[in-house]
């Protein structure tokens, strides 16, 4: 088998153990931002529009802030569905034996959700782009709004990674450890104090989070190991 076969069989595999519910997720960001257009006509129908520009320009109240949420527990769900199965009574020593080197397989399940990942947080970019039209702000206005997400999107993507390895992980203490340090980057991306207020350090923690990408490879080899 070569490694387009290799990759279609993962694929097809991924997508039995998703498709109950990855969905969810999508579904949720767009209630949110349904949310939060109300919010923004409850405050315009009830205080008029200079309420609603006092509180976005000068105060710079997010109101879209729980879209943070839906990216982290969202990329959570993925990792729990793709991972839960793959990993229960260490079956993942199977992918071992596939006619492929172990890392292919491995970065191929983990680019699935990662591609998940990147989906949802482009639906939730575009649901809030479109209130945002709805309401007529300025392009100034918006573009500040909507960089506020991305540091939002990488804590998804760190959730994804992170839960994928503390679930792939037999070690109670590494276990922990790995929870710990989730919490510390998905608790600093974020943080919100205005919108994209971490842009000066942005890069920092995106260079930093690139230690998710091989956490999830290290588990397996020890299960691999029988460690």
């Amino acid at each position: 088998m070569n490694k387009k076969s290799i990759f279609n069989a993962i694929l097809l595999k991924e997508r039995i153990k998703l498709h109950k519910l990855f969905w969810l997720p999508f579904v949720i960001a767009i209630a949110v931002c349904a949310d939060i257009y109300m919010n923004y006509k409850s405050v315009v129908s009830s205080h008029g529009a200079a309420a609603l520009w006092v509180q976005l320009v000068y105060k710079q109240s997010i109101y879209f802030d729980k879209l943070k949420w839906v990216f982290v527990i969202g990329g959570a769900l993925f990792a729990y569905l793709q991972f839960m199965p793959e990993c229960k009574n260490k079956r993942l020593r199977l992918m071992f034996h596939l006619p492929v080197s172990h890392r292919f397989s491995i970065y191929s399940m983990l680019f699935i959700g990662f591609i998940l990942n990147v989906i949802l947080s482009l639906s939730g970019f575009i649901c809030l782009l479109l209130v945002f039209l709805a309401f007529g702000f300025p392009y100034e206005l918006t573009s500040q709004m909507l960089l506020s997400l991305i540091p939002w999107s990488f804590a998804g993507i760190v959730s994804y990674f992170a839960l994928s390895s503390i679930i792939a992980e037999s070690s109670i203490t590494k276990r922990l450890a790995l929870a710990f340090m989730a919490v510390v980057f998905v608790s600093l991306l974020t943080e919100t104090n205005g919108f994209f207020s971490i842009k000066s350090d942005l890069w920092l923690y995106i260079l930093s989070s690139f230690f998710w990408l091989f956490a999830f490879e290290a588990a397996a080899l020890r299960i691999k190991d029988g460690k």
